[in-house]
This record gives C-alpha cells, structure tokens and sequence, in this order.
C-alpha cells in the first residue's frame, strides 16, 4: 500500500512537472513573439522577398540620401525630416497602396532614423491640424495623404497616395511603385539641394508678375527674373537655368526675337528647345498672359504659338451674362467640366461653394486645331455662349459667341515606352495673376494656377532612381531560398524540440 502510494507520488510529481514545462514553453513561445514582433515593428527587420524588392532601399536612393547627409554634416541644426500619415497607423495597412507607402517609409525611419521620423496626424478626430498643410482655398488634405516635411525650416510637401504610383496608360491603373524617386525629391527640395525653377521672361515691357512670383514661390519653385539677351553673371545670354522647369511670359509690349542677323539671342529658338521633350524625358513648361494691347502685335512669339494650336485674337471680350463690372470686361470664367483643361480646377469645382475664377480685360484664345502632331489643345477656362468679342481696331460688329480666355497644349512624346509632356498654358487676360485676385482666397485664380504647376510636374527631380513594377507583389523566392525556409521550419524546429525531450527523458530518469 505504502509502495502503492509511493507511486501515484512519483507520478503525481513528474507529471505536475511536465504540465509546468509545458505551460511554461507555452509561455516562453508567447512572450518570445510579442519580443520579436515588437522588435520587428521597431526596427523594421522584414526580410523582403517580394519579385521588385518594393520594401527595399536601392542602391541609387541610398547614394542619393548619403550625399545629402554628407552635404549637411556640417551645418549647425542636423538636417531632420518628419513623414506624416494623415491617418492613424492601425489603419495604414487596411489597403495595398497605403501599406506600401507606409513600410517603405518605415524601411527609410529604420535606415536613417537620425534623418528621418515617422508619425501622424488623424485629420478625422483633428480637422484643423490639417489646416497648415494646405496652400489654397481648393487645396484639401485626404487621410491617404503623405506630408514630408523639414523640421529646420519647417516647409513641406503634401503628395496623395497616387504620387507614389506611376499610372498604367492603357487602364489608369497603378503600375509601379515610385515612393523612392517621391520621398527622395521631397528631401532634395526641402534641403535646397534641388529646386524647380520658374524663370519670369523679361526685356519686352512685360507687366508686374510679384503676385505670381509670390505664389510660385510658395509652391516651392526658385523664382528667376531672367532677359534672355542680357543673362546674368551665372547664366550666359539665352542660357537657362539647370533646374528651370517653366518660363512665364507675363504680357510683354515688345516682340520676342527670333532668327535675325544681328548677333542677338534667337529667343523664340531658346524657348522652342526648353519645350522639346529630351532623349532623357525631361522637358520644359510655358505661360503666356497676354490682353487685346498686345495681341497681334508680337509677330514672332503669336507664330510660335500658333505651331501649339494657339492664337490671341484682337478683340476685347465683354460678357454681360457672366461679369462683376457694369461694363462686362471683368469676366467670372465657366469652367469646362470635360477635356484636359477640366482637370485644373476638379478640385476647385469639388468645393461645396466654388470660388470665383476672374479674367478682367480679356481677349478671346482661338483653338487653331484640337490635336495634331502629339499636341493636344483644350479649353481651361471659356466665357458663357453669350459673350461677345469687340474687335481692338474698332472696326466690325462684335461676334457672338463663347470663347477661351485660357486654353492649355500638352504634348506628348514617348521615350522608353513612358508618356513625357510638355505644356504650353495661355491665358488672355494679363490681369489675370495681379495682387487682387491672387492674394485674396475668395478668387479662385490662384488655385488655377497652383493646379498647373502640378501638371507641369513640378516635383521632378534629375535624380537616378528606378519604379518597381507592380506585376506581382506577391512572394517571389528562389528554389535555394525556398529550399532554406524549407529546412529551417521542417528540421530546425524538431531537432530543437529533440533536444529539449531528450533532456527532459534524462533528468527523469535519473530522479
């Protein structure tokens, strides 16, 4: 009986034993996860085995962000950029698109953790913590929004999820991922070392163009006064600059010069290969502002406009159906909702109270065809069908009609299998970028405007850096990796789990 006892204690012991060990192996695999999985989060330690590498940092982006730490290791303020979510980080992974862009953005946070932060705002909760990212009265921040900003000068970028994303042509579907080439060129932009530049044309009387140089300068463009005869110390006569991405024209009284025996810079020539879409895709953007003073009078540079499917007419525009001015000549534009041209104001005409767009002493932009030769011409803003078109000379009655006041030209050309533009905007009213309507939010010219320079891309930046297609973002692995995976989850784990038996079989049997 006693024996008997002795037994069921023996057992009762080792078994109580194992249900601890096991219990606490249980445990141990526990805490184990929650520690790897927290340290995985931190440090971002993914092994990344999908077909483009989509969560990996390349070469060329590496060299890139190395160059401009080393560029600023100096300076008195480390050079530090914050990557804000407009959303919280639980919700970043509910979609592909944004789980892309947020684990690249943690891969650069691991990588570089003393150049770069990560962290949100929920614009849901907080509507008005999104205020200070917006330029104007259209401008609306989204949750899928991205805002790369500088903590030293505290200016920024604000991109939508698509920006990370090269568009397919055939089905506008999303291709391939650019996040490296788009955080890249934020942090280029915001450090100084690359900003596009907006060269303001001068030497032929052109009016006053601070409003626009002011708005231009906070979308981020350097702005330049530039005479394209006189150039400046840095740049040579009819020299542009390295980064200049568009030339504004802003009602000039002169004509532009073109081919001539004199010596003098072929102006229209130096336009006409800033607009040529290169070998390497880059290309060159123009405005033209000009009123019924001066069109018809600028043989040279009318001429070259009209290649783009563009032409001034002499006559000044009156719409009483559509005017804040008792005489009609202060135009509030329609706003096309079809066409390339539409796409400028989607965001304005969104608005629950869309704000009014002005054109004050207009002249009429006649289309001289819709498409031809890879240029496509649309209609930005028109007046309404009742509008009327008094010739500059006096001379005839008025036509009756409705007519472009701003008209806008892309061509297209592609280089390696890739869409590249070039854009030519025309606006026939020289008021049209002035102090009253630019500075004041209730007008919606700026927004206009502001629209256009994102067309012309103004975020590009000459930098090295490929997509990643998008074909597959599955798991892509080789044989020999599968192979690897394949022992290391078949084998490594029974053998330990052998050993652990084995000394548990020893210590028992030795109690």
């Amino acid at each position: 009986m006693k024996k008997q006892s002795i037994s069921q204690s023996r057992r009762f012991k080792y078994g109580s034993v194992a249900v601890l060990f096991t219990v606490a192996v249980v445990a141990a695999v526990i805490v184990l996860n929650v520690l790897v999985t927290a340290l995985t989060q931190k440090f971002s330690l993914y092994v990344d085995m999908t077909g483009e590498d989509l969560y990996s940092i390349s070469d060329a982006c590496d060299s890139m962000i190395d160059g401009l730490i080393a560029d600023h290791a100096g300076d008195t303020v480390p050079l530090h950029y914050e990557i804000l979510f407009c959303a919280p980080f639980d919700t970043l992974e509910n979609t592909q698109t944004t789980k892309l862009i947020y684990n690249f953005a943690r891969k650069l946070e691991a990588q570089y953790p003393d150049l770069i932060s990560i962290d949100y705002i929920d614009i849901i909760t907080h509507p008005t913590l999104a205020e200070q990212y917006t330029t104007t009265a259209a401008a609306k921040v989204k949750t899928t929004d991205v805002i790369v900003r500088s903590t030293n000068t505290d200016s920024f970028r604000k991109y939508s999820q698509e920006a990370f994303f090269v568009t397919a042509e055939s089905d506008g579907s999303l291709f391939a991922f650019n996040a490296e080439l788009k955080f890249v060129s934020a942090f280029l932009q915001l450090a100084g070392e690359y900003n596009p530049v907006a060269v303001f044309l001068s030497g032929h009387g052109e009016a006053d163009s601070t409003a626009m140089q002011s708005l231009f300068d906070a979308a981020g463009f350097d702005v330049l006064n530039l005479d394209l005869q006189k150039g400046t110390e840095e740049l040579a006569p009819g020299e542009l600059p390295e980064y200049a991405k568009v030339l504004i024209i802003n009602n000039p009284l002169f004509d532009y010069i073109g081919a001539n025996e004199d010596g003098l810079v072929n102006e229209i020539s130096v336009i006409d290969d800033f607009l040529e879409i290169k070998a390497d895709g880059s290309s060159g953007n123009l405005m033209v502002f000009m009123n019924a003073e001066s069109a018809g009078k600028l043989t040279e540079l009318e001429s070259y406009l009209v290649e783009w499917g563009i032409q001034f007419g002499q006559a000044t525009l009156k719409d009483s159906a559509s005017a804040s001015s008792v005489d009609g000549q202060t135009i509030i534009a329609t706003l096309p909702t079809e066409g390339l041209g539409a796409s400028l104001h989607l965001s304005l005409r969104s608005l629950p109270s869309v704000p009014l767009t002005i054109a004050k002493n207009a002249c009429p932009i006649y289309q001289v065809f819709e498409q031809r030769n890879g240029r496509l011409v649309s209609s930005v803003l028109t007046t309404t069908k009742s509008a009327e078109a008094y010739p500059s000379d006096g001379k005839g009655d008025p036509v009756r009609g409705q007519f472009d006041l701003m008209t806008v030209v892309r061509e297209t050309r592609y280089i390696e299998n890739k869409e590249c533009y070039s854009h030519v905007l025309a606006c026939g009213s020289a008021d049209f970028g002035n102090s009253t309507y630019m500075a004041q939010r209730q007008y919606g010219n700026s927004d206009i405007l502001y629209a256009a320079m994102s067309a012309f891309g103004k975020d590009n930046v000459p930098i090295d850096i490929d997509f990643k297609v998008l074909d597959d973002i599955g798991l892509s692995i080789s044989t020999e990796q599968a192979n690897g995976w394949t022992v290391a989850i078949i084998a490594i784990v029974p053998i330990v789990m052998l050993v652990i038996g084995t000394y548990v079989y020893i210590r028992r049997k030795h109690l």
